[in-house]
Parts: structure tokens; C-alpha cells; sequence
């Protein structure tokens, strides 16, 4: 019998992956360089993301007494670890080939996940009547995030197919298998939160904080990346110019990545009563783009022949 603390009845697995970025140009969305810069600057949120939501969820292991629930965390974890180093390990020399600061990039969201987000945030030392609350609030902020990170995935499968419309192969492949992993464990983040809290309160509050925080990241990390490319024009490198804020939405409209509207109403779903992920999503549609990866069957391929050569 599927356990009740566990909503995923199907099995999710932590894919090794491997892409190769040699020739990958800078605007590897040709129709849109603007979504190019924002789809890469995601990349670097989620390095640094996701290893706070490893730290996160290693620390609430101890707390999950539901078996099922236990091994999905452990899946999860194991995936996020993978995600954040395939990230780091590609996008990161793909990017300085073109002259990104890389360390600049980083800096926003370190200082939001390393320091303010820490066990002693910014410093402060928080008495032991506090430390329960605190590691609820910040699962409660990964559950949250992962109801964006879900609802990307779902949207990179239905509605970007960026390979197909002649986007890059390798970066579309990274970001569509990450995307896709994302759908798959959707559900596990949201039950750990619903099995060591379950506060509705704290819930809203935490999405309250999240999605103008997460919408911000995306805003000031793709004009960043922006301000020195000379085929974005001028009106589209500031936060403060409409014109920004409006190719950011014209990118949404056509498919390319999600904006400004989309973060808002898609941030409103995770306030209902009833709201669970396991409905945010399609885990066949993720699944059958998994099994096709070719940075998930370059590693396969890999391990098989060194298996070949060991024998």
C-alpha cells in the first residue's frame, strides 16, 4: 500500500549526465538572446540552490519516520547533488568562453543561501527554542521553490521544446533534463514539509517571501548577464525601463522561458487549501523525455564502455 506521507507511487531515479559545451554559442536561443541570458542565469540559482536544499533536507531526514518518504528524500537529494554539479561543471566554462564574471554571478545568490538562509543567519545565533521553527520555515521555502521548479519543468516540456524550434542541442538537452528531473520529484518536497510542519500558515507566509524573492533573481541575474552584449539593446538592460520587464514577457508569450506574469499566477496556485504537487505536473511527460536524453545516454554509453574495457 503507497504510504500516505508519500504521494510519488512512481520510482525516480538520480541519472548521471554528460554534455559537452565546446561549440555552444552565447545565444543559443537564436530567436531570443534575451531568454538566453535568463534561461543561463537560472543556472547559476540553482547551483547554489540546490546545495541549500541538500544541506536542508539532510538535516530533516532525521526528523521523517515514514519509510517511503525517507527513500524519496534520500532520490531527491541525490538529484539535486547531481543537478547542481552538472550546472557547475558545463555552464560555468561554457559562460567565461564569452567573458561572464562568473564569481559576480554567484554573489547575489550566495549571500541570500550561504549567509541569510544559514543555521545562524547573517551571524546570529538563534536560541534552541527557535532552531525547529527555523529548519521548518526553510523546507517550507524549498517546497516552495520546488512548486516554481516543477511548474518550469512542466512548461520546458510543453511549451519551449527549444530543440526542435533550432535551439542549441547540448544547453536545450541540460536544461529539458533538469527541468524533466524536477517534474519527476516534484512531489518530495512538499511531503516533507506536509510530514515535519504542515502548517498552512507558515506555507503561505514562506510562498509570500519566495516568489518575489525567486522573481527578482531571475530579473537581476538576466540583466546582468545582459550588460555587456551588444545585440541586447540598451532599454533592456535596466530593472527600472519597461522596455525590460516587456521583452521579458514577450519571451514568455512565445515559449522561450517563463516571466514576469507567469512567476505571479503561477506563485497563487500554492496558496490553495487543497494544493498538493503531485497535480502540477505530468511525471509520463518527464519520464519519456529522460529515457531520450542524450546527456543521460552519453553517460550510459560511458559507463558501459568502461565497464567493457575493466572486463
Amino acid at each position: 500500500m503507497q504510504s500516505q506521507a508519500s504521494k510519488a507511487s512512481w520510482a525516480m531515479i538520480p541519472r548521471q549526465v554528460k554534455f559537452e559545451w565546446n561549440d555552444s554559442p552565447l545565444h543559443w536561443i537564436p530567436q531570443d538572446p534575451l531568454a538566453s541570458h535568463g534561461v543561463n542565469h537560472f543556472s547559476f540559482t540553482l547551483v547554489r540552490g540546490e546545495y541549500f536544499f541538500c544541506r536542508m533536507f539532510n538535516k530533516a531526514l532525521p526528523l521523517i519516520e515514514d519509510e517511503k518518504l525517507r527513500e524519496d528524500t534520500k532520490i531527491f537529494i541525490r538529484q539535486e547533488a547531481i543537478h547542481s554539479q552538472a550546472h557547475k561543471g558545463s555552464i560555468d566554462a561554457y559562460l567565461v568562453r564569452y567573458g561572464v564574471d562568473i564569481e559576480q554571478q554567484y554573489k547575489r545568490v550566495v549571500n541570500l543561501f550561504d549567509h541569510v538562509l544559514a543555521d545562524k543567519p547573517l551571524g546570529f545565533n538563534l536560541p534552541k527554542s527557535w532552531q525547529r521553527p527555523w529548519l521548518n520555515a526553510r523546507v517550507g521555502l524549498v517546497a516552495a521553490a520546488e512548486h516554481f521548479t516543477s511548474a518550469i519543468g512542466q512548461y520546458v516540456l510543453t511549451r519551449s521544446e527549444w530543440e526542435a524550434r533550432g535551439s542549441d542541442p547540448v544547453v536545450s538537452d541540460l536544461f529539458t533534463w533538469h527541468s524533466a528531473e524536477e517534474v519527476e520529484h516534484r512531489t518530495v518536497a512538499y511531503d516533507v514539509y506536509q510530514h515535519i510542519s504542515g502548517s498552512y500558515l507558515l506555507r503561505i507566509a514562506v510562498m509570500a517571501v519566495t516568489a518575489p524573492i525567486f522573481t527578482y533573481l531571475m530579473a537581476a541575474g538576466t540583466v546582468q548577464l545582459a550588460q555587456d552584449d551588444p545585440l541586447i539593446p540598451k532599454q533592456q538592460k535596466s530593472l527600472w525601463r519597461p522596455a525590460f520587464w516587456k521583452a521579458w514577457h514577450r519571451s514568455d508569450l512565445n515559449g522561450y522561458m517563463p516571466g514576469p506574469v507567469w512567476f505571479f499566477t503561477t506563485s497563487l496556485r500554492f496558496f490553495k487549501p487543497n494544493y498538493h504537487p503531485l497535480y502540477e505536473a505530468s511525471t509520463e511527460l518527464a519520464q519519456n523525455y529522460l529515457a531520450q536524453s542524450a546527456g543521460v545516454l552519453a553517460h550510459q554509453q560511458k559507463a558501459e564502455a568502461l565497464i567493457q574495457v575493466q572486463s
